[in-house]
């Protein structure tokens, strides 16, 4: 998948101990949202992976350890631990011309001053994962625009 980001918003492919893997930051949020390659982690028996899911609690979160609550002042790695989640919303909707299960969760956090909404979007044949952290309208139009112009190939 390859997307066009606008000016303000950089992509981290791969980090230091890999917490901004796939981390899109937009200003002061380290990760706004994030795009990952799934299918190796998919196709490893041995990996610690959950495949996301729009039915089930914590769907957008792929670990196997206590999910985290990840917000603009809580990166991945250093969030704290999301106490709830319950889907808000699903369907479909489009990463470029293919359409991808769709969920928006609203999650509470250890830190209630975390608690958040977590949008995903999740293309099962290609095993790409789109999640978007502490959903905003703003956020959400722009992340919405970036990937209604994804291409593959």
């Amino acid at each position: 998948m390859t997307v066009t980001l606008p000016q303000g918003m950089g992509y981290t492919g791969a980090s230091s101990g890999g917490a901004l893997d796939g981390c899109v930051s937009d200003g002061s949020a380290q990760c706004a949202a994030r795009m990952l390659d799934l299918r190796a982690a998919a196709n490893d028996p041995n990996a610690p992976f959950n495949a996301p899911s729009v039915n089930r609690p914590y769907g957008w979160y792929t670990g196997t350890d206590v999910p985290q609550c990840i917000t603009p002042s809580a990166p991945p790695g250093s969030g704290p631990e999301a106490t709830g989640s319950t889907v808000v919303e699903s369907g479909l909707a489009p990463i470029g011309p293919k359409k991808a299960e769709y969920a928006r969760w609203q999650v509470t956090c250890a830190d209630a001053t975390q608690n958040n909404q977590v949008r995903m979007w999740w293309l099962p044949t290609s095993k790409i994962l789109v999640t978007e952290y502490a959903a905003s309208p703003d956020l959400d139009a722009r992340i919405d625009a970036i990937l209604a112009g994804a291409t593959f190939g």
